[in-house]
């Protein structure tokens, strides 16, 4: 048994309790190399690339407990919602044509690169349709599963497309931007009080699980988002843009990065090589479609360039808006454009796909009975 070895092996041996200390100190290693580098979201893409090599070098038992994700989720949430004006809320109405001309064309885009993953690699329809189709990973997960479909090829190609755009987006939009280094993400020019903080906290906490209830996308984010706008119009936090300390933004940055790169599975991986590698060129290449639909965006209806790539790239909705808030992009346009996909792809495209998929099943049923 060579060293690596022994170090796996001891390491999956570890209690919990102490895994998770060392999950959280090799991330937040990354995090403070990658903010001494300078580069765009340190404590979030530091963490996320942490945890992907330690996994892919065999230390697959790092973990997190799912309420760290959420925890981190009310936070960003928070801060977004803090920003809120009125001027806002009409601003993203006036967009919603383009939302949904974006929102096409990254669908027919996944819908042709399922077909191709289905034709080439032999994948079952479903499992191939529900791979490619760029909304939130855990709805795609579980509606992939629920209708039949391969839940680790699924969870797969999904974990590869947020990682690759989360990483790439990021350093071009801040590469474009010339930003030789990015603020801490706080979200306002006012930081809350401890008792506020701890107060608006709890409040969207409660409404967080409220949205859970509601059936909501990425209800950890959007409750405490809408509670936080409410707050954001109320006379008491009329004296100025308000965010929350970046110690604890930072904090939920790390957890948000942590959760995503544990989703990684070096057995999957080893598993579906061809398959990977087939995740991983779909990925770059809807980054590079991403890139193309913001770019006509912006030249099209006049929203900022930067704001136009990060709404149009399919990486998550926390994910694109904390990009934006670093750069100093409009975060709430972004998240509307990414919650409009989301939305859309888990009601209306969902429900298409779902009859789709019942009729192939029932045309080959009943070939099947005309065979026999």
């Amino acid at each position: 048994m060579n060293q690596l070895e022994k170090w796996r092996s001891d390491f999956r041996n570890f209690p919990k309790g102490i895994r998770l200390f060392l999950t959280f100190l090799i991330a937040s290693a990354g995090g403070a190399v990658f903010s001494w580098m300078h580069t765009p979201l340190p404590w979030l893409l530091g963490p996320l690339l942490a945890m992907v090599a330690c996994i892919l070098l065999g230390f697959d038992k790092l973990w997190i407990p799912g309420y760290f994700r959420k925890a981190g989720l009310i936070v960003v949430g928070i801060v977004l919602g803090l920003r809120i004006t009125p001027e806002i809320w009409q601003m993203m109405t006036q967009h919603i044509g383009e939302m949904l001309v974006a929102t096409i064309f990254t669908l027919l885009f996944g819908m042709l690169n399922a077909w191709i993953v289905h034709r080439v690699y032999r994948v079952d329809l479903t499992t191939s349709i529900f791979s490619n189709i760029p909304g939130g990973l855990s709805e795609m997960v579980t509606l992939g599963q629920s209708q039949g479909g391969n839940l680790q090829i699924i969870s797969m190609f999904h974990s590869i497309r947020i990682v690759v755009i989360v990483m790439l987006t990021p350093f071009l939009v801040t590469f474009l931007s010339h930003k030789a280094a990015l603020p801490a993400v706080s979200g306002g020019n006012q930081v809350l009080g401890w008792w506020t903080t701890v107060g608006l906290l709890a409040v969207s906490a409660i409404g967080a699980f409220l949205a859970t209830k509601l059936r909501v996308p990425a209800a950890f984010l959007l409750g405490p988002l809408f509670v936080a706008a409410l707050f954001s119009v109320s006379p008491a936090f009329s004296d100025g843009m308000h965010g929350m300390a970046s110690w604890l933004v930072n904090a939920a940055q790390i957890a948000i990065g942590i959760s995503i790169g544990v989703e990684f599975k070096r057995d999957e991986v080893l598993q579906y090589r061809k398959l990977f590698v087939a995740g991983f060129f779909h990925a770059l290449l809807l980054s590079g479609l991403s890139i193309t639909l913001g770019i006509a965006l912006a030249y099209s209806s006049g929203i900022h360039l930067f704001t136009s790539m990060l709404a149009t790239a399919p990486g998550g909705i926390a994910e694109m808006s904390l990009t934006a808030l670093a750069i100093g992009s409009d975060p709430l346009m972004v998240t509307a454009f990414q919650l409009f996909r989301v939305l859309f792809i888990v009601t209306v495209f969902t429900a298409c796909i779902r009859w789709y998929l019942r009729r192939v099943n029932r045309r080959k049923t009943d070939n099947g009975d005309t065979a026999a």
